[in-house]
């Protein structure tokens, strides 16, 4: 990749236009002509560099439920859970970490009352009676975004900790209890195409409309309007961070006292190399509440952030969970999805 291709895969994590010609004003943004924009991210396309570029969406203003669960499952038994969860539409990551609790997948359903019953049935299927969820209770950071530019990242001179822009007031963002917006039927039909992968065209909306037997222009406003409204978190492309040079991801997991938990979080979710910072309950033998979910280039790197959060912090208990194996990462297709498994 050379510095237009970073420049372009920096712009359009985030803030991929909304418009009829948006390679046009992605070319302007960053110095190129419409042509050698959509050339190069159809290029970071099929080398896999980009995973999916569209909608990334709330799923509780979707009116979804959504939890990570965890369990301790022996080796033996990892070839069945990984064949149950796989043939499930809501379970989208599943990892094995190294840790007692190895097992590491989350699920997206309709309502609490369905999840508690797929995972019942996942409990019932595979003999593993300690599966767990751990819900989100309060939401800091989630931001899956790469800095590919060339120069170093500026520390703050305190603690370490990083300076990011746009993230100042994280919690009034995302909202502790997203209520659920209320969806008509066209904004449900547009929901569905946008989920997936944009068109590989110059003029990816146009093909949505007609697809959809739509008006460009009412695409256009709809995606917008729940753009907005925050059903759609951001619209833009999700990267593959390994081919995109951030080899390394650990879940930072940290104890801390309750009361300090908001004001901790807060600062956590500034780290530029966090994109992930939630609280979540405890159990008898996994004592921390606050997850982090940490990039960089090499597990040092990963290590070091650990070390900056805890400096700023005071947070001295934390441990840092690597993935051993990749078992499912998929995208959740919204309104698409059986209801009972």
């Amino acid at each position: 990749m050379d510095a237009t291709d970073r420049a372009l895969l920096n712009a359009i994590q985030d803030h991929y236009p909304i418009a009829v010609h948006p390679y046009q004003s992605l070319a302007e943004a960053v110095g190129t002509t419409e042509e050698d924009a959509f050339k190069r991210i159809q290029r970071l396309r099929q080398e896999g560099i980009i995973r999916r570029l569209g909608g990334v969406f709330d799923s509780r203003r979707l009116g979804y439920y959504s939890t990570l669960c965890t369990a301790k499952v022996p080796a033996e038994k990892i070839s069945l859970l990984t064949e149950l969860l796989e043939k499930i539409p809501g379970v989208t990551h599943n990892y094995i970490r190294n840790h007692e609790y190895n097992s590491w997948f989350t699920l997206i359903a309709r309502s609490q009352a369905v999840a508690e019953r797929i995972l019942h049935n996942i409990r019932e299927a595979s003999g593993l009676t300690d599966i767990f969820s751990l819900p989100a209770t309060r939401f800091f950071k989630i931001n899956v975004n790469f800095d590919l530019s060339d120069e170093d990242i500026e520390e703050d001179m305190n603690d370490g900790e990083l300076n990011i822009a746009g993230d100042a007031d994280l919690s009034s963002t995302l909202g502790e209890n997203a209520t659920p917006y209320k969806l008509s039927d066209e904004e449900i039909s547009l929901i569905q195409v946008l989920q997936g992968n944009l068109p590989d065209s110059p003029i990816p909306f146009t093909v949505l409309a007609e697809t959809l037997q739509w008006r460009v222009e009412s695409v256009i406003s709809c995606a917008s309007r729940l753009l907005e409204a925050k059903v759609i978190r951001r619209f833009g492309a999700v990267l593959r961070h390994q081919k995109a040079g951030f080899v390394a991801n650990a879940m930072g997991v940290w104890q801390v006292n309750p009361e300090q938990a908001a004001e901790v979080g807060e600062i956590m979710a500034r780290f530029k190399e966090v994109s992930h910072c939630y609280q979540r309950p405890t159990l008898p033998d996994w004592p921390y509440n606050l997850f982090t979910m940490v990039h960089g280039r090499t597990e040092e790197d990963c290590g070091d952030v650990m070390k900056r959060i805890s400096r700023a912090t005071g947070v001295k208990t934390y441990s840092m969970l690597f993935s051993t194996a990749e078992l499912k990462k998929s995208s959740m297709q919204y309104f698409l999805e059986e209801e009972t498994h």
